[in-house]
């Protein structure tokens, strides 16, 4: 293989045409057709640059023992493609509807548990508010995300049509040449293994490399080309190849999991609500600790891969974050149990008081209001309890409601002045008004005063009570 036969040979297996050559060589095509005829032969300084643009020794270009290895090395399949925009909008809208699906089925997944555990009447405030801003959160990123995929196909619709994009097929592997206005822009060389998938829409096939869409026209492509075969058979990644590779692989893993802890942790603590009606999500919450030790893992592995020289804020942050998230769903078992009590207190002196009987309950919270500052212009709260029930528990008491004359069916409305601020008439289906002053049940005062009064509601749909203590200035 002459001297112009080997400088033609590289040129094109780069890509480049004659006068492209010679503009980054600062001569003329001539000049360029004139070596590639051995015509000529290309200066020491021309050498020199040659070396650089070939990436190979001058040794490669001058030698004449390179014949048999240059024809080994030549491609097995070429493939150049020019993208219609037309094209191009019609497949970035299926990406973006696959974008979008699959997001959707991500929220489903994750969100479904607590959500369903959001419905039990006793989930308080702020365990409500965690799962809440968890949720908007992640919509937030996730929009956040579908807009920069969208803004980064727009780009590429408006960008792709300009270039030439040309494929050489070798053995494991491609180069991509990007070329504009016949200079090459871009040069890749992309190993199958590193093709994370390849999807079909229309007459393309899509290439998913590194967080970018590399289109291939199906028509142009030879009936046994090595894409078809890729695209029914992909080829597995072959991990942990070296140790920056099995370093990658674990931060990687670290910060996925990381991620998900949150979302594990949401699962764990309303998993339990659904099979023990016992429980309160504040008491289960604890449980979010569990899968502190994911975050930590990553955030000590980012220490780990800053010593060494590898890339590790993400783990460091995305473990911080995370971490803290876990801490302060873990920390509301702590902070939102204390307010209630489960004492029977509050029933045993409502049966004493009014001469009732309230069912065996399944659980009980009181909420003290003497320990809070109140501004309720009705009067003062002393206490509120929610009182559950198994449904086979109230049966005979629900029997003996209607013909019960304590238990009233609704408040009338001059009544309605005496009730507290926090008998929600709505939420009730049987209701008692006792004055614990003069003894009377579901009666206006005599005269005007400060009366203590304990209110009753009862739903018989969802086997609840409540009941209120508290005080109000009456004026006749």
């Amino acid at each position: 293989m002459t001297v112009g036969e080997k400088i033609q040979y590289y040129r094109k297996r780069i890509g480049l045409s004659q006068e492209a050559l010679g503009q980054k060589m600062l001569v003329s095509r001539q000049t360029v057709s004139l070596w590639e005829m051995d015509k000529t032969l290309p200066t020491i300084d021309n050498l020199l640059r040659l070396k650089e643009i070939f990436s190979v020794s001058i040794d490669d270009i001058l030698s004449e023992s390179e014949l048999a290895e240059a024809k080994a090395a030549m491609p097995k399949e070429v493939y150049t493609f020019r993208h219609e925009k037309s094209d191009l909008q019609k497949i970035f809208k299926q990406l973006r509807l696959i974008f979008i699906k699959q997001n959707v089925i991500f929220f489903c997944l994750i969100y479904i548990f607590p959500l369903i555990a959001c419905l039990r009447k006793d989930v308080p405030d702020i365990t409500f508010g965690g799962i809440l801003g968890a949720f908007l959160i992640s919509l937030f990123l996730t929009i956040k995300s579908y807009i920069l995929y969208k803004k980064s196909l727009k780009i590429s619709e408006n960008k792709v049509p300009k270039n030439i994009y040309s494929y050489q097929i070798f053995d494991g592997y491609f180069c991509l040449n990007i070329s504009q206005n016949e200079e090459i822009t871009k040069t890749m060389k992309i190993y199958f293994e590193d093709i994370e998938k390849i999807l079909s829409i229309d007459e393309y096939f899509i290439l998913e490399i590194a967080g970018q869409h590399h289109f291939l026209k199906k028509a142009l492509l030879s009936d046994d080309s090595i894409f078809f075969s890729l695209y029914k058979n992909p080829i597995k990644k072959e991990t942990a190849k070296t140790p920056k590779n099995r370093l990658e692989t674990i931060s990687n893993l670290l910060l996925a999991f990381s991620i998900a802890s949150i979302f594990l942790g949401l699962f764990s603590t309303c998993l339990p609500l659904l099979f023990n009606k016992m429980l309160m999500i504040p008491d289960v919450m604890w449980m979010s600790f569990l899968f502190l030790p994911i975050p930590i893992a990553s955030i000590l592995f980012g220490f780990y891969l800053r010593k060494n020289g590898y890339k590790y804020k993400p783990n460091v942050l995305i473990g911080l974050i995370m971490a803290i998230f876990l801490c302060f769903m873990g920390s509301t078992s702590f902070f939102s149990s204390n307010p209630y009590s489960h004492s029977d207190e509050a029933i045993s002196k409502a049966e004493e008081m009014m001469g009732i009987d309230i069912p065996p309950h399944l659980r009980i919270n009181t909420m003290d209001w003497t320990k809070s500052t109140q501004h309720n212009l009705r009067g003062y709260v002393y206490s509120t309890s929610d009182i559950y029930f198994e449904s086979h528990a109230v049966e005979e008491f629900e029997r003996n409601l209607p013909n019960d004359l304590k238990w009233i069916s609704s408040i009338p409305n001059e009544l309605v002045g005496i009730i507290s601020t926090e008998c929600e008439i709505s939420s009730g289906d049987y209701y008692i008004i006792y004055n614990t002053d003069t003894g009377e049940f579901n009666t206006l005062p005599s005269k005007s005063g400060t009366y203590k009064f304990i209110n009753l509601l009862y739903d018989t749909e969802k086997n609840t009570m409540k009941l209120i203590e508290y005080q109000i200035e009456y004026s006749k």
